[in-house]
C-alpha cells in the first residue's frame, strides 16, 4: 500500500491579513476534526523579515488553540528563528544557491543555533527537533531564487546536483520551483520529481516539493510522482476561500 503523503501549509506572519485569513481557515478545519493530529498535514511557519519575534508569536497562537494539532514546523528565514513552541525546525543545506553572505549567515547561525538550543531546553524543557535536508531552488527569477541567487538548472542538472551532493545525515530533500508572483510550478517538472523521489527513497529519506501549486490536480500529480510532503502558501493567500482549497489539497494527498 502506498504511504500517505502530507500537505504542508506555510504561514508567513509578515504577510498580515492574507496570512490571517489562511490561519483562520486552517483553525476551522482543525476544530471540525475529532482528532486533528491524524490529518495528513503539517503547519509550517516562516518569516523572512524577522529573526525570531514574528515566528515565535505566531507559534504561540497555534499552541494556545488547546487542540491536539498536527506537527508544527519552523521554516526559518534565519537559523536563529527558533521557538520552544514548535515540534521541528527545518535546517537546510543550500545546493544550487550561491549568495555568499547568506551562506555565511547560515553557517554561523547553525553554530549559534546549538547554543540557543541547549539554553532554551534548560529553560523551557522543550526544543524543536532539527530536520536536516538539502534545498534546491529551480527558478532564479522567483522571490526566493533572487534572494539566494540560485543557479538555473535543467532537470538533469538538478538531479545531478542532488545525487552528487547528497549527505548521509539528511532526512529530506526539498525541491522548490520558486515562490512569489511567478509562473513556474513544480507540477510542470514531474519527471524530475519522479527521479528525485526514487533516489531519495532509496536513501530512506523523504522528498518535499513546492512552488507554484494551485490546484488539487497538481497536488495529485505530485503525490503520484512520489512526493512525500507538498508545500503550499501563495495560492492560499490569494484565494477567497482558503478553507475549501485546503480541504481539497488534504483529500488529494491522502491517496491510499
Amino acid at each position: 500500500m502506498k504511504q500517505i503523503s502530507k500537505l504542508a501549509v506555510l504561514l508567513d506572519p509578515n504577510k498580515g491579513d492574507a496570512t490571517e485569513r489562511v490561519y483562520l481557515a486552517l483553525t476551522e478545519i482543525l476544530k471540525e476534526h475529532e482528532n486533528p493530529s491524524l490529518l495528513p498535514l503539517e503547519i509550517w511557519v516562516g518569516d523572512s523579515h524577522e529573526i525570531m519575534r514574528g515566528v515565535h508569536k505566531f507559534l504561540r497562537r497555534l499552541k494556545r488553540l488547546d487542540l491536539d494539532i498536527p506537527p508544527v514546523v519552523i521554516f526559518p528565514g534565519h537559523p536563529l528563528q527558533i521557538s520552544s513552541y514548535a515540534d521541528y525546525i527545518q535546517m537546510p543545506t543550500l545546493l544550487n544557491c550561491y549568495r555568499f553572505r547568506i551562506k555565511v549567515v547560515l553557517k554561523l547561525g547553525k553554530k549559534y543555533h546549538w547554543l540557543f538550543k541547549w539554553a532554551r531546553r534548560a529553560i523551557f524543557g522543550h526544543f524543536p527537533k532539527d530536520r536536516k535536508y538539502g534545498y534546491i531552488v529551480l527558478s532564479p527569477e522567483s522571490t526566493v531564487g533572487k534572494k539566494l541567487r540560485a543557479k538555473v538548472l535543467t532537470d538533469d542538472q538538478a538531479y545531478t546536483e542532488l545525487t552528487q551532493k547528497w549527505r548521509s545525515y539528511w532526512e529530506m530533500c526539498y525541491i522548490e520551483a520558486g515562490s512569489g508572483n511567478f509562473s513556474a510550478s513544480i507540477a510542470n517538472r514531474l519527471e524530475l520529481v519522479k527521479r528525485a523521489a526514487s533516489f531519495v527513497h532509496e536513501k530512506k529519506a523523504k522528498l518535499i516539493t513546492g512552488g507554484g501549486i494551485k490546484t488539487k490536480e497538481q497536488v495529485e500529480s505530485l503525490v503520484e510522482a512520489g512526493s512525500d510532503l507538498i508545500v503550499v502558501s501563495s495560492i492560499l493567500e490569494k484565494t477567497d476561500d482558503p478553507k475549501t482549497l485546503i480541504n481539497q489539497f488534504l483529500q488529494a494527498v491522502a491517496v491510499k
